[in-house]
């Protein structure tokens, strides 16, 4: 499964069910949860099509990211919520992350509908809604890829941007993709870009990915086709750093004081940042 399709779907309740990692890790941080789903009849799901040049990239773009022993980077990210008159109404949010493997992660969220924080140690994982005076807590297991699985699939909760910070990004992203192909160059950022599609059964994506010396993406774009008013999801990369100075503290949660524990999944689900 890929978790951006699970891991990009997880910005929206109604993502979090998508087949597609790249879906999940999005939305489920701040939501189009109130987006309605439009059910369709099952249909058999051609063989993969996917050209050599494409999946050659993405292949590579995940061994890159995936071998690096720390990182940091920013995304810009806009995200539609479809009201349930069908109209979009667009939100945007800033993302910064901060990776040291094999166990320690760091990802601040700040948005129009709210800001989040969350850590993971090594031994536990913590999530702080800045709106509230709560945070959830778990034990973890000691290795990033065991506590990201754990999140998502006992606690139902997937940072945004999720499978970027597996050890291998690329069999995240690959998930459930029918077919996929190269679009050409594009300037991002001030950087050429390599541009690849995709098409999954719940999602449609696009990935820019730089064109070199470091093979990371600069921009994501998702279209979520279980919905009729096709909401997207876009992030674009900046601020790649791969000798970054980390303080050991970072990934100590830093909680003001009064803050209660409370479950987990109370804290990922609050109404109010989504």
């Amino acid at each position: 499964m890929m978790k951006v399709g699970a891991s990009f779907a997880a910005i929206s309740n109604v993502c979090i069910g998508a087949i597609s990692a790249i879906a999940v890790l999005t939305l489920s941080w701040e939501a189009t949860a109130q987006n309605t789903a439009t059910p369709r009849a099952p249909a058999a799901i051609p063989a993969p099509q996917v050209g050599e040049a494409a999946d050659r990239l993405l292949k590579q773009m995940g061994a890159y990211i995936g071998s690096a022993e720390q990182f940091t980077f920013r995304a810009a990210i806009t995200f539609d919520h479809v009201l349930p008159s069908g109209q979009k109404i667009q939100f945007t949010a800033n993302e910064s992350v901060v990776l040291q493997r094999p166990d320690r992660v760091y990802v601040e969220w700040t948005g129009d509908l709210g800001d989040r924080q969350f850590w993971y140690d090594g031994k536990k994982v913590t999530i702080y809604d800045s709106g509230t005076v709560f945070y959830g807590t778990d034990t973890a297991p000691p290795a990033i890829d065991g506590a990201l699985d754990k999140l998502i699939n006992q606690l139902n909760f997937t940072p945004p941007l999720v499978d970027f910070l597996y050890s291998d990004p690329y069999k995240s992203l690959h998930g459930t993709i029918q077919y996929g192909f190269s679009t050409g160059d594009a300037q991002i950022n001030g950087r050429t870009c390599r541009g690849l599609a995709f098409v999954e059964k719940h999602i449609d994506w696009q990935i820019w990915i730089d064109a070199g010396p470091q093979l990371v993406p600069c921009k994501l774009v998702i279209t979520y086709k279980n919905n009729q008013s096709l909401p997207q999801f876009s992030a674009v990369f900046s601020d790649w750093n791969f000798a970054p100075r980390i303080a050991p503290s970072i990934f100590t949660p830093d909680l003001p004081p009064g803050t209660q524990a409370i479950s987990f999944a109370t804290v990922s689900a609050n109404p109010r940042a989504r």
